[in-house]
């Protein structure tokens, strides 16, 4: 996830190549059209302006890639950023002040030949080029610069918080605004935290305290019995069943009268 001040710093320099490579196209064409004069001394220092600046972001750019191993620290990038602000202020400065401005211009079929032709490139498409280049040179610098400014302030106000280490961080990799330390705050204290050590005291008992008084009153309050949520189930057990032993007898065994001594006679 990206953070503000690297969103804010990609914005600043996609302007910047965006409009660097438009005073760049703008140059070129003054230098195939326009011939070498007094009054066309602004194209090459335009050329050379932006083709530097093109240079420096692609650089920048392509270190910041690389977050883990990024060399561009921020002492490096602030010289950089100073080093295209001074190019494009001068640059802005020298077009706002040349007599190139109100220049008029005349085009010819060769270098030697003194007759003007109607057509080509006029005066007027000239001039608004020139106002263009002039407009985004200004642009840049404006951007640049207060980009420099911002970047120096940031690292004065850390450098000052204590933390010197701000000039020889990369400046994609570097908090800038402090929130991981206030996410950092909010994480309870570790186990192995110190803690200071406390005078020991010692524990004297806790004095007993009085039995509490009651209440005597003349009705007998007597407690309600809670209801019963659920009825009791019959508990039932298997028993087995027991058949009736037959009696023996003691005192003689049974035996089988043969000769039926008991049998009633006959009649």
């Amino acid at each position: 996830m990206f953070s503000t001040f690297n969103i804010i710093r990609a914005s600043i320099y996609s302007l910047v190549f965006l409009w660097s490579v438009i005073c760049l196209a703008i140059a070129a064409h003054f230098q195939s059209v326009l011939s070498a004069s007094d009054l066309t001394r602004f194209v090459p220092f335009a050329i050379f302006v932006s083709s530097a600046t093109l240079a420096i972001i692609l650089v920048l750019s392509a270190f910041s890639v690389r977050r883990n191993m990024n060399p561009v620290s921020t002492r490096i990038e602030l010289g950089c950023l100073g080093l295209m602000g001074t190019f494009w202020i001068s640059l802005g400065g020298f077009l706002a002040s040349s007599a190139s401005e109100t220049a008029s211009v005349e085009c010819f079929v060769s270098a030697t030949d003194l007759t003007p032709i109607d057509g080509g490139f006029s005066t007027e498409a000239y001039q608004a080029q020139y106002r263009v280049l002039e407009a985004f040179s200004l642009f840049n610098a404006i951007l640049i610069l207060g980009f420099l400014l911002l970047l120096f302030g940031l690292a004065v106000k850390h450098h000052m918080n204590g933390r010197r280490d701000v000039w020889f961080s990369p400046v994609t990799t570097f908090d800038w605004f402090g929130r991981d330390s206030k996410k950092a705050s909010k994480l309870p204290a570790p186990v192995t935290a110190y803690r200071p050590r406390t005078q020991s005291k010692p524990m004297t008992p806790p004095a007993p305290q009085p039995p509490p008084k009651r209440q005597v009153s003349d009705r007998r309050t007597y407690a309600p019995r809670p209801a019963r949520t659920q009825s009791r189930q019959p508990q039932m057990a298997y028993v087995p069943e027991r058949r009736p032993s037959r009696p023996r007898p003691t005192d003689r065994r049974h035996r089988p009268d043969y000769y039926r001594r008991d049998a009633s006679p006959r009649r």
